[in-house]
């Protein structure tokens, strides 16, 4: 049997490895456009930065240990051109000559590439995307040689890590976002703190633009945005997203699904079923909404990968799905995600409610906890776990992964609430951040408590018949406080709360939601019409507060 890989990096090699694990008998050949076949292109932004020191620390296998510990054949700078499907051949163009190669299983992991708009200037040698490790060379060898400002477009991952790093460099940098968002795969309450932050880093912004042109003649100078305006720069990274490498797959005649991804099914098979393909260049199914979609993250063009390799080489592996489940550093911010954003649950048409705990990530009394705000999103009556979203600087990473493993287990809010996991001041609390929002969502569900969100609480406000109540300490609410609410703290309410008019309805907030419980629970119990402000006053913070 001969199996001909497409591609290296995630899918390619994880597939060409596993198959030689299954079939030891097998002739399997990578065939590589580029000059490395298996580097860690997440690792990009950081060599950049500087975090990583050396660029062969981002080459992770090289063809000597291909063949050597694998007996794989790996050809780089060898680009497959076409693929004849009826004749199981492929039309592959080297630096010598163009030949045909003869399969009979066949692996297409060509990836995705960087979109690169149709500017004038796009072509000027100062302008990058962050897609290979020629591309963080050049990038890395430009801020040696002197550029001081750079030009970042798209506030996706890599324009986000990719501003980081040249920050973190001393460049004078600027991030253009077409929308009015950054991380657009969060909801939006989630941009709010990573701009702040961005700008204390000393990153200029600007939203609602994209680029008109890139001037310059030998060299870039600047960039002209939509409206008009002139930005000065000395190198333009352009990251505003990536499309699959499909164009081989439509050669062969392969079906291309509605996202845009090559159709596989579950063991990773093409319509034709002697091709299989893997990685950012095909679509998968979302476990939680169960539409396909494309998701080019790392890991799941690993397993991908892995399940391609397997089955042509006559393994017998499938692949369930994605959960989006993702995290990215900004500076000393971490945002996480995993199954369904709150958006993402409105367009799949979910019986949905969101709560936010605001929460510690590890005991309060031991040095060094930082905050974290933890959004769920969950199932009106049943409570399923249908999506998480954190924000954070420390302990994100462990808890976006529990609740990843909660959704993909189908668990409730009641299960989280009922999970034991390890426990000790350095680490977490006795009711870690996992289970405390699984108990504050439990709450809801059970009707123990009626709640509003930080956006539903700056429409509500508005109305006749509504009060805001902060049951903070005074000194609290005299430093800062929500437009319009009177201050009753909470352990002063017993003796005050006839103060407040039976008629009207009572919206209580807190710092983080759980005096505010405290108090609603007792006003409901005096006959009150009360809601707890999800999340308090951090989240409200967090969600309403507008840009500067």
């Amino acid at each position: 049997m001969k199996i001909v890989v497409i591609g290296g990096v995630a899918a390619g090699a994880s597939a060409a490895t596993k198959a030689r694990r299954v079939n030891e008998n097998a002739e399997i050949i990578i065939l590589e456009k580029g000059p490395y076949v298996s580097f860690a292109n997440c690792g990009l932004p950081y060599y950049v930065g500087g975090d990583i020191k050396k660029k062969d620390n981002l080459l992770l296998v090289t063809p000597e240990l291909f063949k050597k510990r694998f007996r794989i054949e790996v050809r780089l700078h060898h680009e497959v051109v076409a693929i004849d499907a009826k004749e199981k051949t492929i039309t592959v163009q080297s630096p010598e000559n163009s030949y045909k190669e003869q399969y009979d299983k066949l692996i297409i992991a060509t990836g995705a590439e960087p979109v690169k708009p149709s500017l004038p200037g796009i072509d000027l040698p100062q302008v990058f995307t962050v897609s290979t490790v020629p591309d963080a060379e050049s990038i890395v060898e430009h801020l040696a040689a002197g550029a001081q400002s750079a030009v970042v477009v798209g506030g996706g991952f890599i324009g986000l890590e990719t501003a980081e790093a040249l920050l973190q460099k001393g460049v004078n940098t600027t991030l253009i976002q077409r929308s009015q968002q950054l991380a657009k795969n969060f909801d939006v309450e989630f941009s709010r703190p990573l701009e702040r932050h961005l700008q204390e880093l000393g990153c200029k912004l600007v939203f609602g633009q994209s680029l008109s042109k890139i001037i310059g003649e030998e060299k870039v100078e600047a960039v002209e945005l939509t409206d008009g305006r002139q930005l000065p720069t000395d190198l333009v990274i352009m990251a505003v997203g990536v499309r699959p490498r499909v164009q081989l797959a439509q050669i062969a005649g392969l079906q291309i699904g509605q996202s845009g991804g090559i159709l596989v099914n579950a063991a990773m098979q093409t319509s034709d079923p002697f091709i299989y393909a893997a990685g950012d260049v095909v679509e998968s199914l979302h476990l939680v909404s169960g539409r396909k979609v494309r998701i080019p993250l790392a890991g799941s063009a690993n397993k991908q990968g892995r399940v391609a390799g397997a089955n042509a080489a006559g393994g017998k592996l499938l692949f369930k799905g994605v959960l989006g489940t993702a995290i990215i550093k900004v500076g000393k911010l971490t945002i996480a995600r995993t199954g369904l954003s709150e958006k993402e649950a409105q367009e799949a048409g979910k019986d949905y409610f969101v709560s936010y705990s605001p929460l510690n990530s590890h005991a309060s009394y031991y040095p060094g906890a930082q905050g974290m705000i933890i959004k769920l999103v969950a199932e009106n009556f049943t409570g399923r776990l249908l999506g998480a979203q954190i924000i954070g600087s420390l302990g994100v990473d462990k808890r976006i992964d529990v609740l990843a493993t909660a959704i993909y287990a189908g668990l409730s809010v009641f299960d989280l609430e009922n999970l034991d996991l390890a426990y000790a001041p350095p680490y977490g609390a006795a009711k870690d951040p996992v289970i405390m929002s699984g108990m504050i969502a439990a709450n809801i569900v059970r009707g123990e408590i009626k709640q509003v969100t930080p956006q539903q609480l700056e429409e509500l406000k508005k109305q006749a018949g509504i009060v805001v109540l902060d049951v903070r300490a005074r000194e609290e609410f005299a430093k800062e406080a929500i437009e319009g609410a009177v201050n009753i703290p909470v352990d002063e309410l017993r003796s005050r709360y006839e103060e407040i008019d039976p008629e009207k309805t009572i919206l209580i907030y807190c710092r983080s939601g759980y005096r505010s419980y405290l108090a609603s629970r007792f006003l409901q119990q005096k006959g009150y019409k009360v809601f707890n402000v999800s999340g308090g006053f951090l989240a409200y913070k967090m969600d309403v507060q507008v840009k500067k």
